[in-house]
């Protein structure tokens, strides 16, 4: 959050798609929860964008919150509540899908694309084409990292992009 100069944010990873449902409701009877003024929940897309924003919906119903009615929007109450489905900008994808993105006039990237290409033809072919290419990016780098967010502290991915306009004007949002 520092790129975009916002500060005094907390960051709570909830499990993923498959415990939100499950561990969202216990994170909102932790001590301080009702002293949040912004709650941002950022989710992949996957396959399809509208029923990831519909399942979030349902699990802040249950909770009784306010429920945004668009993605990208936070709402008027306190908290106030926003919900992201990466990449932002498509019906599906995720994070890694975003993140390349951001870097696909970067030389490496045909290297990327090269190998990707010669990996697909093998007869166990990556099950998540997206990660893979991730993975392969981050091996072109000077120092070596096994995630996108250890790439992202490295400064690999390109947090001018336009790619991430999106994203940004979502986070804007929380001040």
């Amino acid at each position: 959050m520092i790129h975009l100069n916002v500060h005094d944010i907390e960051v709570h990873e909830i499990g993923g798609k498959p415990k939100f449902k499950d561990n969202f409701p216990t994170f909102c009877i932790n001590r301080g929860f009702e002293k949040i003024e912004h709650l941002a929940v950022i989710r992949d897309a996957d396959t399809n964008a509208n029923n990831q924003f519909k399942s979030i919906q349902h699990v802040l119903r249950k909770e009784r919150m306010d429920v945004p009615s668009e993605i990208n929007r936070f709402t008027d109450g306190r908290p106030r509540i926003g919900i992201f489905i990466m990449p932002g900008d498509s019906d599906k994808g995720m994070l890694e899908n975003l993140c390349l993105n951001t870097v696909k006039d970067n030389p490496a990237m045909e290297c990327v694309k090269a190998f990707i290409r010669c990996a697909c033809d093998l007869d166990k072919n990556p099950n998540n084409k997206a990660k893979a290419c991730c993975q392969a990016f981050l091996a072109t780098m000077p120092d070596i990292v096994k995630s996108v967010g250890l790439g992202a502290r490295k400064g690999y991915w390109n947090f001018d992009s336009d790619e991430l306009n999106n994203l940004k004007s979502f986070l804007k949002q929380l001040y």
